[in-house]
């Protein structure tokens, strides 16, 4: 018999293979591509914060970081340079950590590393905004707790990366008109898209009118979601 093709979604996460056998006991399963939406609208609004914050600092997009730091090297702006490959090497080092604690935490996968991004969150609201030119130190919480958040959920491709998500959106509604593939994925793509830029909206007018402590939010929505996250785990467990 053929093995069954997987059906291409061309979005952030592949969606459960029909047939595929279960996974061992301990191994999370599979995230609802939709428990994506939220979490981008977190990484949206750290963000945003921390572009105000760090005066015009990405700290979870990195395909921005990264083009501003080829500008800084054309440009001779040694400082510069080197914060901004601090941030991306931050920002892989989150990402490494997140990977290595799911890893190890099996089904707790998802509670584990969102507990973690609410708790360096957290760090980053207590430490000083500024004090070094180039890059804060709560720059060394918050750009890791973004990385890391791309590990959060089982199958997923990435929280941050949504830079392609219109383009597939639109992809994904032509296969989808010709009966090629599902609408729910196109939608999720155009939802994951609406969600950064809302998410961006909220961290703006938080930090423009709290300062600092707007930084609260995302680290108590984080939390928010490591609980929400750990009650099918704990009923999983408890049945």
């Amino acid at each position: 018999m053929h093995g069954v093709t997987p059906e291409k979604t061309g979005g952030l996460v592949r969606l459960p293979k029909a047939g595929k056998a279960a996974p061992p006991a301990g191994t999370p399963l599979p995230a609802n591509p939709w428990a994506a939406v939220p979490l981008v609208a977190l990484a949206g609004c750290v963000d945003a914060i921390g572009w105000l914050r760090f005066d015009q600092l990405f700290v979870s997009f990195i395909s921005g970081t990264s083009t501003m730091l080829g500008v800084a090297l054309a440009e001779g702006q040694g400082g510069r340079a080197a914060a901004l490959a601090l941030v991306v090497g931050l920002f892989a080092v989150g990402a490494l950590a997140g990977a290595l604690l799911g890893a190890l935490a099996g089904a707790w996968r998802g509670p584990a590393v969102l507990g973690l991004v609410a708790s360096l969150l957290g760090a980053a609201l207590l430490l000083p905004a500024t004090g070094t030119p180039d890059l804060p130190p709560a720059a060394f919480a918050m750009v890791p707790a973004m990385g890391m958040l791309n590990t959060a959920l089982p199958g997923v491709g990435g929280i941050t990366f949504v830079t392609g998500a219109l383009s597939r959106a639109m992809e994904g509604l032509v296969l989808a008109l010709r009966g090629r593939a599902r609408h729910a994925a196109w939608l999720q793509q155009l939802a994951c898209w609406a969600a950064l830029a809302m998410g961006a909206c909220l961290g703006a007018r938080l930090q423009q009118g709290w300062g600092d402590p707007a930084l609260a939010v995302p680290a108590s929505a984080a939390l928010l979601a490591a609980l929400l996250a750990a009650l099918p785990v704990a009923g999983r467990r408890g049945g």
